[in-house]
């Protein structure tokens, strides 16, 4: 266990807040169309908002079960939007204080403040997320969700599942590959969400969003940087108010920050929706991406250890469609029919990994071709009742293949390594949230899931939370269960696979609370979290090697969140998470679990145009393997980034980025030092 390492509908309403004398703009995931939403209130006009301001405003305020990353406005067109409140972590679209979850929201203006290189930084300062990026881009880059392993977070995009069953490690994302192109928001859920999405989202979930068109925009960007970094993105969107699209697309080169990585990729993005009538809307999503990339082999010691020179090289082609169709059936209840497709293929060229201290056998070379295609079709049916009652209610179906083409070689021998497999699982939930009285909200879902080959699974989860009206203190509470398949990989692989494999499960608990301060201009939120993670996939080194079930890991901890608004011009963000986890039965630890993270984020504004953005993160030490090496122990380390941006007449912006400020030493996996202090500047032009 320890060497494992692993279109919906949107409304958009303002709404007279007694608590605070302003307004609150609601907008639900996925928006539609300016014109499409001025329907929909006015459709909902006859809803009574003096009952809704009783009911549903004193429980605004459980909001608290979000961090919001990005409070000051951008000055581009992302500020022209309202600024959304969502929900990933529920079945049906609904008032972000309707889930109770620990939510975290990463806005369009964070992205624009703080010009991340890729996804993988964006997301570090994602409290009780910790993620990694061996040396540079080009390594497998992995996220831990609150001490759980990576492949125990669902990665979307657009709602569509990005996870690849077929890779060896148990269907993790690599966001590697991902770009920013396009990204409108991000949503981040922690904690179990089986009943919502099933399978996978035992840790937690990723939703990415991508862009809207709204208004027509022309526009091309470029960047520059240190170590031959380059990269180019042109984007066009528009909106009749009938139909709206948004394109982009990206070439980047990351050059080579590290000796032995590379990363070279080209994305292509499209968003495009028809509203049919004042009732029905058709939305559709392509993305398809092609990544190069190149790096040491994992557990090898990278560039530092590493005894074979030769590096391992991945070719990765994605492709995803969504097609969705929406329909408001009356001014309380609407349903959606959505149908994804996404195919993965990755060829991997390796050379292995030598013999060394943890393994006397090594690595072998291997090579191989993996592909893998997923279909599934989801129904969802809403009744809203705005002043005490959310139901929803799903039904969907799965069908997954995936296959691998491959050999490795032992001593002169060519062992090959292929499998073919398939799998539909078929499941169904329901989910109610009730504001029994004021600012008390109680919410539970349960799904159920019926896979072929496994047995059914059940997976419940309830929450409440309460806002005191005496002085907007929120408390909120939750309890889940969830579960995993295993892995094609797991199952099918002719050397380590074990098709009797049981599925992964686990069981948590969370108790948060979330306090104003100074009039609101500042709030603090605190969470409590107990997990147990139970069949653990783990490698029995044999003779024979083979994958069983026998760990069983409890993860726990808090993690707390500070945002404070000293000025209009100024937003300080800060966070501070904690977890400790343990193997039952043993007292060795997980690899690349930091007990201790934490992170300090300035966004200031001195003038309308110009904006600097500041942000530290801290990482406490942590252990990690590699086979030359054995078991140490990797140092904490605190990096620095600083971004700042300015937009000239003529919609032209200008931007300059430094990573790694203060040029800290640090090493995220053994043998694989981070890049030095870099450089990045970039122009946009619009029209």
């Amino acid at each position: 266990m320890r060497q494992r390492k692993p279109v919906v509908h949107e409304y958009l309403a303002v709404i007279p807040d007694k608590l605070g004398g302003g307004s609150t703009s609601c907008r639900c995931p996925y928006a539609r169309g300016a014109r499409w939403t001025t329907r929909l209130i006015a459709t909902r006009a006859s809803l009574s908002l003096g009952s809704l301001s009783r009911r549903l405003i004193p429980v605004l305020a459980l909001v608290g079960s979000t961090e919001i990353l990005a409070r000051n406005e951008s000055t581009d067109e992302a500020d022209q939007e309202v600024a959304p409140i969502v929900v990933t972590a529920t079945v049906g679209p609904g008032p972000l204080e309707e889930t109770a979850a620990s939510v975290t929201l990463i806005t369009r203006a964070q992205i624009e403040a703080s010009q991340p290189r890729t996804v993988t930084e964006l997301l570090r300062q994602v409290p009780g997320l910790h993620i990694d990026q061996p040396g540079a881009r080009g390594s497998v880059s992995s996220a831990y969700v609150r001490g759980g392993d990576p492949n125990f977070t669902l990665v979307l995009l657009d709602g569509l599942a990005l996870n690849d069953p077929t890779n060896n490690r148990g269907g993790s994302f690599d966001f590697s590959t991902l770009d920013l192109d396009s990204i409108e928001r991000i949503e981040i859920v922690r904690g179990p969400v089986s009943d919502v999405y099933g399978s996978t989202a035992m840790s937690g979930v990723i939703n990415i969003i991508t862009r809207r068109g709204d208004k027509p925009v022309k526009s091309l960007e470029g960047t520059a940087g240190s170590f031959g970094f380059g990269r180019v993105l042109a984007n066009f969107s528009d909106s009749t108010g009938v139909t709206d699209y948004a394109l982009s697309a990206s070439a980047t080169d990351n050059g080579d920050p590290v000796e032995g990585s590379g990363f070279r990729g080209t994305v292509f993005n499209a968003n495009v929706g028809r509203v049919l009538s004042d009732r029905m809307e058709m939305r559709s999503t392509l993305r398809y991406a092609s990544s190069d990339l190149e790096s040491f082999p994992e557990a090898s010691g990278g560039p530092q250890f590493a005894v074979r020179r030769e590096t391992e090289k991945r070719d990765v082609d994605q492709l995803s469609l969504g097609i969705e169709f929406f329909r408001q059936q009356s001014a309380t209840s609407d349903y959606t029919v959505r149908l994804g497709l996404y195919d993965q293929r990755s060829d991997i060229v390796s050379p292995g990994v030598a013999p060394g201290v943890r393994d006397p056998v090594g690595i072998p070379p291997t090579i191989t071709a993996n592909q893998y295609s997923r279909a599934d079709l989801k129904f969802r049916y809403t009744i809203h009742r705005l002043d005490a009652l959310r139901l929803s209610v799903g039904a969907d179906v799965e069908s997954e293949i995936g296959s691998s083409v491959g050999s490795l070689l032992i001593g002169g021998v060519t062992t090959p390594t292929s499998f073919d497999l398939k799998r539909d699982n078929w499941g169904a939930n329901i989910e109610v949230a009730f504001i029994v009285k004021r600012g008390l909200l109680l919410r539970g879902g349960v799904r159920a899931d019926f896979p072929d080959g496994f047995d059914s699974e059940v997976s419940p989860r309830v929450a409440f939370a309460y806002r005191v009206p005496v002085n907007g203190v929120t408390l909120r509470a939750s309890w889940g269960e969830g579960f995993k398949l295993p892995s094609f990989f797991a199952l099918g692989n002719p050397i380590v696979g074990n098709p009797g494999l049981l599925p992964e499960s686990t069981r948590s608990a969370e108790l948060g609370l979330r306090v104003p301060l100074q009039g609101g201009r500042a709030t603090v939120d605190m969470a409590l979290f107990s997990s147990k993670f139970e069949n653990l996939v783990d490698l029995a080194e044999g003779p024979p090697p083979r994958l069983v079930n026998r760990s069983e890991v409890t993860a726990r901890g808090f993690e707390m969140g500070l945002a404070v608004n000293p000025r209009p011009d100024t937003t300080i963000s800060a966070q501070l998470a904690y977890v400790k986890t343990h193997i039952r039965g043993t007292d060795e630890p997980l690899l690349n679990r930091p007990e201790w993270r934490g992170g300090i984020g300035v966004q200031w504004r001195p003038h309308a145009t110009v904006s600097v953005n500041f942000d530290v993160l801290y990482v406490g030490r942590m252990f990690d393997s590699s086979i030359p090496t054995g078991e140490v122990v990797l140092n904490p380390y605190t990096r620095a980034n600083v971004t700042m941006t300015w937009r000239a007449r003529g919609r032209q912006r200008y931007f300059l980025a430094i990573e790694n400020l203060f040029d800290a030493d640090y090493q995220e996996a053994i043998g694989f030092p981070a890049p030095g202090i870099s450089l990045r500047v970039g122009v946009r032009a619009s029209r």
